[in-house]
């Protein structure tokens, strides 16, 4: 017995010095655990216990065991339920899309801005040689989902051969248990391990995401291994953190378009808003800024607004426009940043007229459709980039929706006063998205927002976030996205003189304070027969319609960047691999090269395009029943090659066209 506890607390001290090491932010949360254990402020809830020969742990306040049996035989027979079968026990990362040869021959035709046009063609490829009832030949990640005693995880890691190890547990007082029982340091030796110990949702968020975006070429579907049941949530945590990525919910045909549009527009005399940090801006010291979105609140609480509108600077999104002008209320400031022109059209269209917009001012993505600018005055729209930074004075925006832009504009002008209505992001009572007037608004049943599902969308998966009035409200992939970039530009441009209010009965939001509209009270009005003029003198200072000197130098150096990847690409189209083993090697040299080159938005388009179909690529040549390797090496180098050069063309000749000028 005391040979057991030497090993034990040897255990124990080896893995603390290599989590030192190696893992410094998990080594804190366990010194700060033994420290809260010793002087009695955590109370302690498990005991560990060796007996008949294997390890097990006690809840202290029930004496319930949490294996209850042999924990060496249970660790076994977990380990025996890992297999190298493509369809077990997996989580799909890719695409379920089949194309048809009458469909990909269409798509052959069009040009990369079509739909799937540069990625169907790996697909089907794929799809056409493998499927699911077939084996892989190596394993490279795999995900722990709970680890009790941590006993099975250096099994499964021997058995799989695994690079990549992603460790889920939630109990940090378990973990430290398995501390005893478990070294990591001899299971990890050589591999890359991440840990998702105690962590919140953000925080495994982020580390999820760390290990995902490493040897992203092997993501076609993870493997793992479920401790018990208690962590199937885990799994829909991470679909949504799948279905949320931007090659999947901003795929890369939408990249290029917007590039290209936000390159003519430099070209046709727009002014362009810059978006740096304003905080001497003294302008909104006095004016409150509602920021309007169309969610579910806006129509709860429109009956307020127009008795109130006076009362701010009415900031909102294009897509409440309807529900404003329904009510008469004119917004000072209109922002829209979606590039969808049927949606654009149809909103457009369904207006009588514009009279209510007379006097606002107009903030456009440089990449919305063309019937924005054919509807109102050139001379009252301000352009931004969002996803692109040609101008060098820019803050880079990135953003789920336009909610988080108009949001983001209100910080970058140092409002001191922000106020938000209909940035819900989360679900209403009866289930809606978005405000009843909004074009894609939907009603979701929330009932079976605690069910694990086979697969997740983006757009109708219900899962629950912290509530702004209560303690949860339900969401779904798409909105929830938001709210991370909500948080992500409060933390990055909110100053300490500026205070945030959340009036929408919808998901929480970081540094804001909730505030229901009834305890709400401004009793001075904004003088708006004069806002109008300022609003546009204040933005006319904040806008350029040249590039400068710096811009021009700097999209040089971006045409150049282009001159290298083709040299890149020329040089693995022309290498003739031996075998599956060399083309690997040579495609992932090949995205290597290209994805180590200075930030460019070309840059990130093939960033985009390779998170997307890069795993295609690698799980064909590692597919067990795969026949004749060779002869797919030489198609699948083919097809990739003329793929990367039909999404290089259109950039290519878009750039030129300012280069040149």
């Amino acid at each position: 017995m005391q040979n057991i506890e030497d090993i034990a607390v040897s255990n124990y001290q080896t893995n603390m010095e290599y989590f030192k090491l190696h893992h410094n932010e998990l080594y804190s949360k366990l010194i700060a655990l033994d420290t809260l254990l010793g002087d009695g402020r955590y109370p302690q809830k498990y005991d560990l216990e060796y007996k008949d020969g294997y390890f097990d742990v006690v809840e202290l306040s029930s004496g319930i065991f949490l294996y209850n049996q042999n924990s060496e035989l249970f660790s076994d027979e977990l380990t025996s339920q890992i297999n190298f079968k493509k369809d077990d026990q997996i989580i799909n990362c890719s695409y379920n899309i089949d194309f048809t040869q009458k469909a990909l021959e269409k798509l052959e035709k069009q040009n990369a801005l079509t739909t799937y046009a540069t990625t169907a063609p790996i697909m089907h490829y794929h799809d056409s040689n493998v499927d699911s009832s077939m084996h892989i030949n190596e394993m490279h990640k795999f995900i722990f989902l709970g680890l009790g005693l941590a006993l099975h995880l250096p099994k499964i890691i021997k058995k799989t051969g695994v690079n990549l190890v992603l460790i889920v547990e939630d109990d940090i007082e378990l973990f430290r248990l398995s501390l005893f029982t478990c070294n990591y340091k001899e299971a990890l030796e050589g591999r890359l391990g991440f840990f998702a110990v105690a962590q919140n949702s953000v925080e495994f968020r982020d580390t999820f995401q760390t290990f995902y975006s490493n040897t992203f070429i092997r993501n076609y579907s993870l493997k793992f291994s479920l401790f018990s049941s208690l962590y199937k949530e885990k799994i829909k945590e991470i679909q949504t953190f799948l279905v949320s990525r931007t090659e999947t919910s901003y795929p890369v045909e939408y990249l290029l378009y917007k590039n290209l549009t936000v390159l003519s527009k430099l070209q046709k005399d727009f002014k362009f808003l810059e978006l740096t940090k304003k905080d001497k801006e003294n302008f909104f010291e006095d004016k409150p800024m509602l920021i309007i979105g169309a969610g579910p609140s806006l129509h709860a609480n429109i009956k307020w607004l127009k008795e109130n509108a006076d009362r701010f600077i009415l900031v909102a999104v294009f897509a409440a426009l309807k529900t404003l002008y329904k009510s008469n209320i004119k917004p000072d400031i209109v922002v829209q940043i979606d590039e969808k022109v049927t949606e654009a059209v149809n909103l457009i269209n369904s207006f009588d007229d514009f009279d209510f917009l007379t006097n606002s001012i107009f903030v456009f993505s440089a990449s919305v459709p063309k019937i924005l600018f054919d509807t109102f005055p050139k001379n009252k729209i301000y352009l931004i980039e969002d996803r692109t930074k040609y101008k060098l004075a820019n803050t880079r925006l990135e953003s789920a929706s336009v909610g988080e832009v108009a949001y983001a504009i209100s910080l970058i002008f140092n409002a001191k006063q922000t106020y938000l209505l209909g940035l819900d992001f989360a679900l209403s009572e009866d289930g809606s998205t978005h405000s009843k007037d909004h074009h894609g608004a939907t009603s979701l049943d929330t009932s079976n927002v605690d069910e694990i599902q086979q697969s997740v969308s983006i757009s109708e998966t219900i899962l629950n976030v912290k509530g702004n009035f209560v303690d949860s409200v339900p969401t779904t992939p798409l909105l929830s996205s938001s709210i991370l970039v909500i948080n992500r530009y409060t933390k990055n441009l909110k100053s300490d003189n500026q205070t945030v209010y959340n009036l929408s009965n919808g998901a929480y939001l970081e540094q804001t304070i909730p505030l229901s509209i009834s305890d709400l009270q401004i009793e001075s009005e904004v003088d708006k027969k004069e806002i109008y003029s300022k609003l546009i003198k204040l933005f006319d200072t904040y806008s350029l319609k040249e590039l400068s000197k710096e811009e021009r130098q700097e999209l040089n150096k971006k045409w150049m960047q282009i001159k290298e990847f083709h040299l890149i690409i020329d040089n693995f189209q022309q290498n003739t691999p031996s075998n599956k083993d060399i083309f690997l090697q040579n495609y992932t040299l090949m995205i290597q090269s290209l994805l180590s080159s200075f930030d460019s938005e070309l840059k990130e388009i093939l960033t985009v395009y390779f998170l997307a179909i890069a795993s295609y690529v690698a799980d064909l040549f590692n597919t067990k029943e795969l026949n004749n390797p060779k002869k797919h090496t030489k198609k699948m180098k083919s097809i990739i090659v003329i793929q990367l050069k039909r999404l290089m063309e259109l950039y290519e000749k878009e750039l030129q066209n300012i280069v040149e000028k």
